[in-house]
């Protein structure tokens, strides 16, 4: 495998090319047995390892990678940290989400209650005033109810 471009970005940081289709060979070549880890190059085993560490089937190669570069394991160990993270990240989201509709939830419930509470009380008001002989348009005044919604009590 060769590098087929670099650029020196300055003093400190270079980027090196690689050609990944090459990567797929030299893959295969240790799954058939004629390449050890050992051969290639510390670059080469990087790009391996972001290349196939989530591919199903490439976990002994991925373990393999780990126990060969101390730097690939500490990778491998943080990158593991992120996802936990980040899924128990989502799962406090979707826990805040629920709370926030079950809250919703009970706030119109009440809110429902109240209404259904508040016109039970101008219908009890309502009855008693007309029982005392008070007018109907008095009645709709005090109470705020409709013409009709009177006449049906």
């Amino acid at each position: 495998m060769e590098e087929t471009e670099h650029d020196r970005l300055n003093e400190l940081v270079e980027v090196v090319y690689y050609e990944m289709p090459k990567m797929a060979d030299a893959v295969r070549e240790y799954y058939e047995g004629k390449e050890t880890l050992k051969t290639l190059p510390s670059e080469q085993k990087w790009c391996i390892y972001f290349k196939y560490r989530v591919e199903e089937g490439m976990e002994p190669l991925i373990d393999e990678l780990r126990h060969e570069e101390e730097g690939i394991m500490r990778a491998d160990r943080a990158l593991k940290k992120i996802e936990r993270d980040r899924e128990k990240r989502a799962r406090a989201i979707f826990w805040d989400n629920q709370r926030l509709v079950r809250n919703s939830d009970m706030h119109a419930a009440e809110e429902k209650g109240r209404t259904e509470g508040c016109k039970t009380k101008q219908e009890e008001i309502a009855r008693n005033a007309l029982a005392e002989g008070a007018s109907i348009e008095f009645v709709q005044k005090i109470t705020g109810l409709d013409l009709d919604a009177i006449k049906r009590l």
